[in-house]
């Protein structure tokens, strides 16, 4: 299965922003501290300040458009969804219909809540990691998201099949935002000290001049996840979005978006203008979700910084994912 990454302009700052000196084969297993913090940290506070000069984009990505099946539901990468379905069988012998509906829609919402508490374990989180693992290693992992299962939002009304004797129930879940994954994981993660920042001029120079930073990896088989990385040619880290995961669920979810038609959103007004288009040299990680960028494409994103969390709160951080 191949995939194009397409990230807009807010990308570009984040490049450089998060650039480190920190060198890191892009093959070698995840550093990040698995260590619990001693506080607990409320995702819902953190909320970017958005320069007023930014034109904030609507949500772009269309639900469906990037899906992933895993053996208990779908995972709906476009549309910042996991979801499931479950199924109760009606009592044919009970007289109360109603009472048998009701009972068998309850059978059906426990079924879908154990299928998306599976099918949210098969979630990437990183390069190496799917969240089964958080769940396994932390017994508070674990309990957050049965939790949250348990809240779930059912996804319309029950479907009742009288000719079958069946009541269908669909839950959904949301990847990033404080109630959905990124806040069951945050204690894990970590999340850096939030600062304000503004548009630099360098930055308003590169928007005045290409709509967006194209990573094409349809050529390199590069795949979906939570929080990829990006690496320049030498295996350096260039920017690792977990850094920025309290920002990702903000900005009425616009902040990372995945798409399969990078057309779809190069004809809006807010992307009209050529984009820059980079070719991804590999994926790197065991599941391959991360960007190994070429020599010359690595340097000429190397002044970007800053800016990130501003573009994210905008909508202007879009990754778009193609097949």
């Amino acid at each position: 299965m191949r995939y194009t990454i397409f990230i807009s302009v807010t990308i570009m700052i984040t490049l450089a922003g998060c650039g480190t000196t920190n060198t890191i084969t892009p093959s070698t297993t995840s550093s990040r501290d698995t260590s619990l913090p001693t506080e607990s940290i409320d995702t819902a506070a953190f909320l970017p300040v958005i320069d007023p000069d930014l034109p904030v984009i609507t949500r772009c990505a269309v639900s469906g458009d990037v899906e992933e099946s895993v053996p208990a539901g779908e995972i709906d990468w476009s549309g910042n969804i996991v979801r499931a379905t479950g199924t109760g069988v009606l009592d044919i012998d009970n007289p109360n219909t109603a009472q048998a509906r009701l009972m068998a829609e309850r059978a059906a919402v426990v079924v879908a809540q154990r299928n998306l508490l599976e099918a949210l374990q098969g979630v990437r989180v990183d390069s190496e990691t799917r969240v089964e693992n958080f769940m396994t290693d932390y017994d508070v992992i674990y309990t957050r998201v049965e939790g949250m299962v348990r809240n779930a939002r059912q996804v319309g009304p029950a479907r009742y099949d009288s000719l079958a004797g069946i009541v269908e129930v669909e839950l959904e879940m949301e990847i990033h935002s404080p109630q959905g994954l990124s806040g069951a994981l945050s204690s894990v993660l970590g999340y850096p000290e939030v600062t304000d920042v503004s548009m630099s001029s360098q930055t308003r120079e590169f928007l005045d001049q290409y709509s967006a930073l194209v990573l094409d990896g349809s050529q390199a088989g590069l795949q979906p996840s939570m929080y990829p990385k990006i690496y320049d040619a030498n295996g350096t880290l260039l920017l690792d979005t977990a850094n920025y995961a309290q920002y990702l669920g903000s900005g009425g979810q616009t902040a990372m978006q995945f798409i399969s038609d990078i057309d779809q959103i190069l004809s809006l007004p807010a992307f009209a203008q050529s984009p820059l288009v980079l070719q991804v040299r590999q994926v790197a990680g065991q599941f391959g979700t991360d960007i190994v960028l070429g020599e010359a494409d690595s340097g000429m994103l190397g002044w970007l910084k800053d800016g990130l969390p501003l573009l994210m709160g905008a909508g202007r951080f879009l990754l778009n994912v193609l097949k």
